[in-house]
């Protein structure tokens, strides 16, 4: 059987019209501090369940379920990721900053990273800092068919059940039509035209061994965005999964970027 969240004591929702989003809540720890974690296009919550183990005992962790992913319902229509962000921003203000935590270090792996950036740029303050992991979409890559071909050759060096786990995520949760439907934002989205728009620190990070995000790619969005900077962790696209201690590190080095990070 396959494992769900591990660590979640709780679950949170926030709506917007026919939009939910669900978010899988460890609780805090006494240090203010939160995370957001929000999953690739297809992908949910349970993606990151390695990496939740390692941020739970330094601070509350929020994965996110976006519309139509994972637990989160399904609206009947196609969601644009300027929908998917503003829903984002909602959720932080009531369950984060709204329950007396810091504004959150948002990590966003692939799709999430496009929403993420979106969320440093149009809802300032709702986030201290954001890490990009495997982010989308490469101009070299963008099509369907383009980014189906790489994410089947990442496929080929990832672990087995974290591929077991999308599977079953996109053909029986998500749903090829609504899957497809949102890959199509995803090839369409330009991240290098939201980054110069963010003031928060932003580290960029790509598995080294990941095709789906190429060095040079990840190297440029990091020299766009006014405060980024790049990093690599080991692992392909699904870094989180390989190495979620490596990834764990980056986040609290993205706190320690936080005006109130040295405490």
């Amino acid at each position: 059987m396959l494992r769900r969240m591990p660590h979640p004591t709780r679950t949170l929702h926030t709506r917007a019209g026919d939009l939910t989003v669900v978010g899988h809540v460890t609780p805090p720890v006494g240090s203010g501090r939160a995370v957001v974690l929000l999953h690739g296009v297809g992908s949910s919550a349970r993606a990151f369940r390695r990496l939740v183990d390692r941020l739970a005992p330094h601070a509350a962790v929020h994965a996110l379920d976006l519309p139509g992913f994972g637990d989160a319902p399904h609206p009947g229509r196609d969601v644009t990721l300027a929908e998917h962000t503003d829903l984002v921003a909602r959720y932080v203000a009531e369950h984060v900053t709204g329950a007396g935590l810091e504004p959150p270090v948002v990590l966003g792996h692939s799709m999430g990273t496009q929403v993420a950036g979106q969320l440093l740029a149009d809802h300032p303050g709702a986030a201290a800092g954001a890490v990009l992991l495997g982010p989308t979409a490469d101009p070299r890559a963008r099509s369907i068919p383009r980014q189906a071909a790489r994410l089947a050759l990442d496929a080929l060096g990832e672990r087995p059940r974290a591929m077991a786990v999308l599977l079953v995520d996109v053909v029986v949760r998500c749903g090829p039509p609504y899957y497809l439907a949102q890959l199509r934002h995803v090839v369409r989205h330009r991240l290098e035209d939201v980054l110069p728009r963010t003031d928060a620190p932003v580290l960029v990070v790509r598995g080294r061994h990941d095709p789906v995000a190429p060095q040079a790619w990840a190297a440029r969005l990091a020299s766009l965005a006014p405060r980024g900077a790049l990093r690599t962790v080991r692992g392909g696209h699904h870094a989180m999964d390989a190495d979620p201690q490596g990834l764990a590190d980056v986040v609290r080095e993205a706190w320690a970027a936080t005006p109130r990070g040295a405490r």
